[in-house]
């Protein structure tokens, strides 16, 4: 059994781990955390058993940590960040407006993954966050690319259902005030 020379591990898959735990995070201690429980079982899971692909072993474990902590994070109703975290603009032409329309959007849609079945949101960060082909996904989580579409499409049905929910929820309470 080959186990990595884990210093070399860290340094190759450690932007890729934390990139994606932070992007589906967005809080930077979850995503420490998160980041620490990724290599964590990485390291359990390689004493027993041999790992073909590094990344995408990595990037699925911390997919699945990052989505798991984001629902036990909507369970607690653990939703706001201090405004003291937020981030700045990265440059100067970012509209404010839009920056907390897109931090809504996100935050909605954290909200709906956190609601779905673990496959379909995983799927569906794989995807559209991470960007990764259908094909990458389903060696990624060892299930054919056929099921990978249809846990893509259930996902986005289902996401779109709750946001178009919330969205008509949202117009009808400023039509009372």
């Amino acid at each position: 059994m080959q186990v990595p020379d884990w210093q070399v591990a860290w340094t190759e898959y450690g932007p890729t781990v934390w990139r994606t735990v932070y992007r589906l995070l967005g809080h930077h201690a979850d995503a420490l955390d998160c980041y620490q429980e990724t290599f964590f079982a990485a390291w359990q899971f390689a004493q027993r058993n041999h790992v073909e692909d590094w990344a995408a072993f990595l990037t699925k474990i911390a997919t699945r940590r990052a989505i798991d902590r984001l629902r036990q994070r909507i369970r607690s109703q653990q939703r706001f960040a201090p405004l003291h975290e937020a981030p700045e603009p990265a440059t100067s032409a970012d509209c404010p407006v839009q920056h907390a329309r897109d931090a809504e959007l996100m935050a909605l849609v954290r909200e709906g993954l956190a609601e779905l079945p673990e496959k379909q949101a995983e799927v569906f960060w794989l995807s559209c966050i991470e960007g990764l082909s259908h094909q990458q996904i389903s060696a990624h989580m060892q299930v054919p690319p056929g099921e990978v579409r249809v846990l893509l499409h259930r996902a986005r049905v289902g996401l779109a259902t709750m946001l178009e929910s919330t969205l008509l929820d949202e117009r009808e309470n400023d039509r009372d005030r």
